[in-house]
Parts: structure tokens; sequence; C-alpha cells
């Protein structure tokens, strides 16, 4: 009985410490994003009227249109990757997430920064121009944004514009610059890394592709207040993308190679603390 209690004790003790040992190596993973858009992470359902966001700027945005929220298994062969999970789906031309003003929206600063979408792509054209997301300072397009085009066909992101529109620079990266090609039908993680006046570079499922010279400057001084998701702005909502989007993040920093690939790694990483709770609760009973 005494090494019967002993095994169980000695169990309980290496839960813990997988335990423990999990939480710092996620804490250490990658730094909090300012915006984090995930159906799974606020809990979403099909009738709210926003989709919220977990990133550490709050907020929500509004849901206009009728983005779909779906749910099954997304699957990354590439990375050896499948988890049950949510996301959301255009059907038709006007669906998106947007605000056009003040409100209970997210406010970044942003100097640097890190974009990471999970997304599919499910055809061409809804309507026109096929655009995916904005983030803008007020008044739109005359201070500082970010947006980003997928090509006419849906192979990929057929434009990447970055401007600083206060002092008249605008960047637009096609892609045969950024190489952010890939198939249709798939899920993809992407990463954005931009080095203000520096470099743009572009990661697909965590491995580098490109790296693009940019002169335009960002200044933390904006507050970044109008986003998107499906459109690049509310009033362009007729620009709706044909794709789908399970988790938008952005970093207000550039995060490095080995960052992105643990955010990659880790996207929907199964709790083991779950795990361990359940084996400790059969411990507990003898089972």
């Amino acid at each position: 009985m005494r090494n019967h209690t002993f095994c169980i004790v000695a169990m309980l003790g290496m839960a813990f410490h997988l335990i423990l040992s999990f939480s710092a190596a996620h804490a250490q993973a990658v730094p909090d994003p300012v915006l984090y858009f995930d159906p799974v992470e606020t809990e979403q359902r099909e009738n709210d009227k926003f989709w919220r966001n977990a990133g550490t700027a709050g907020g929500q945005l509004q849901k206009t249109g009728a983005p779909r929220l779906e749910e099954g298994a997304i699957e990354i062969k590439g990375i050896g990757f499948k988890q049950e999970t949510k996301w959301y789906t255009t059907r038709a031309s006007g669906s998106t997430f947007s605000n056009d003003g003040p409100g209970d929206v997210p406010v970044v600063n942003l100097e640097d920064f890190t974009m990471g979408l999970l997304l599919r792509i499910n055809g061409g054209l809804i309507a026109q121009e096929h655009h995916l997301v904005g983030l803008q300072a007020t008044p739109r397009e005359s201070v500082q944004n970010v947006r980003i085009w997928l090509d006419e066909n849906g192979g990929g992101f057929g434009n990447i514009s970055i401007a600083q529109g206060a002092i008249g620079a605008r960047a637009d990266l096609r892609v045969g610059q950024t190489l952010m090609s890939f198939d249709q039908g798939k899920w993809h993680w992407t990463h954005l890394v931009f080095k203000s006046g520096k470099t743009l570079t572009g990661y697909i499922n965590g491995e580098q592709v490109s790296e693009s010279r940019i002169d335009v400057k960002w200044n933390k001084k904006h507050d970044m207040n109008l986003h998107a998701i499906f459109a690049h702005s509310r009033p362009e909502a007729v620009r709706t993308c044909n794709c789908s989007i399970s988790i938008y993040r952005v970093y207000d920093r550039a995060l490095s190679a080995a960052e992105i690939g643990k955010n990659v790694r880790r996207s929907f990483a199964v709790d083991p603390a779950g795990k361990l709770a359940t084996t400790w609760g059969k411990l507990k009973r003898g089972s």
C-alpha cells in the first residue's frame, strides 16, 4: 500500500512539474498581441454582432453583412498540424467585421509590427478587388495604414500596401516581391514582419519566403483605430475577399523567425494542463 501511495504521489509531482514547465514555456513563446481575433478564444457565437478582441488593446469590431461562423478541423500537412477549431467565412460581398469611427474599438500605436493570419482562400473574386484586412489611422488613407489584397484568382497576397500618408510615403508590394503565394482551398499560417523604414519580411507556415526593402517609416504617435477584417475598411465592404479567417493577430514589434515558428506550432496546442488534470482526477479516484 505504501509503495502504491508513493507512486501516486510521484506521478502527481511529475504532472504538476509538467504543468509548470508548459506554463513557463508558453509564456515565453511570444509577447502578447495587441490585436487577437480568434472565435475560440472569445467564445464567439453565430448571432454575435461583434468580434471581440482578445488582444491587449481590447475593444471589438462590428459585424456587417453575414460572415458565417463555422467549425471543424484545420489541417496543415506541411507542419504536421490538425486541430478542431472555429473560423469565419465570407459568402457574399459586404461581409466584414469593421468600424467606421471611434467607439469601443481597439486603438494601437505601431512603428515596427508583426501581422499573423491563419486563413484559407476559397476562390476568386466575389465582387471586386478581394481585400483581406485593413488597419488604419484616422482619417482613413491620410495618416498611416496597411492593407492586404488577394489576387483576382485567389492564389495569395496580390498586393501589400504600407503607407505613411501624413508625409505622402507609400509602398505597394506585389506577389513577385513578397512571394506570398499559396494554394487555394488549403489553410496557411501567414506572417508579415515590418521593420519601419527597413524591410517587410514574409513567412508561410513558419518559413521565411521573402524580404523586401521598404523605405516607408511609421510613427507610434498615430492612433490606429480603423479596422477591417475581410475588407480594408467598412466603406470598401463591397470588396470582401472570398476567404476564411480563423486567427488574426498583430504584435507591436517585429517578431524573430524563432518566435514566429513558436507562434505557428503552438497556435492551437492542446492544453496539456487539461489532460493532466484528467489524469490527476483518475489517480485520485484510483482508476
